[in-house]
């Protein structure tokens, strides 16, 4: 999907609803569009309510369920009702804004990188640089001697400073 500038793009292993759920997935509509990694547990439960208040479903898959949630409720009322792990963005055509989230417990990675050439974000820093190939490889040393010793990266440390991590249970 292109959007002026905007790009979202998805690979995708189908668990849920083999023969739907692709992504990049629009409204019905056309006014978002959704690019998720992860799963949904409650999405039946959610599907049901949804259904109950009048949506109606191509497919059957959990993306087309948090797409419709996040519709009518918006990210943090979407985000007070999922269950689940997962990282997703959502762009919103008509209002040019970009929403982006990540589960409670971090289980889903959501990376990004700012630079001079734009903002870029994925579930991989392989997929990072596959989109911006002149971002710097350098690693920070200090993060991972952390890593080797306590098998995790604190806050205030990045493996690659060009190369952010979105905090678990983190909106923006």
């Amino acid at each position: 999907m292109e959007d002026g500038g905007i790009g979202l793009g998805h690979t995708r292993l189908s668990i849920i609803d083999l023969s739907g759920g692709q992504q990049p997935m629009a409204s019905p509509d056309n006014r978002y569009v959704l690019t998720f990694n992860g799963e949904i547990y409650n999405f039946l439960e959610l599907r049901q309510d949804l259904v109950a208040r009048g949506e109606t479903f191509a497919g059957h898959s959990d993306t087309e369920v948090l797409l419709r949630l996040f519709m009518r409720e918006g990210l943090d009322g979407c985000l007070r009702k999922l269950r689940g792990m997962f990282a997703f963005a959502i762009w919103d055509k008509q209002e040019r804004t970009l929403s982006l989230a990540r589960d409670r417990l971090g289980v889903k990675p959501l990376v990004y990188a700012e630079t001079a050439n734009g903002f870029t974000f994925g579930s991989e820093i392989g997929g990072l640089f596959a989109l911006q190939p002149d971002l710097a490889r350098q690693a920070d040393y200090s993060a991972m001697d952390h890593y080797l010793t306590f098998q995790y990266i604190p806050r205030l440390f990045r493996a690659l400073p060009v190369c952010a991590n979105f905090r678990p249970h983190t909106r923006w």
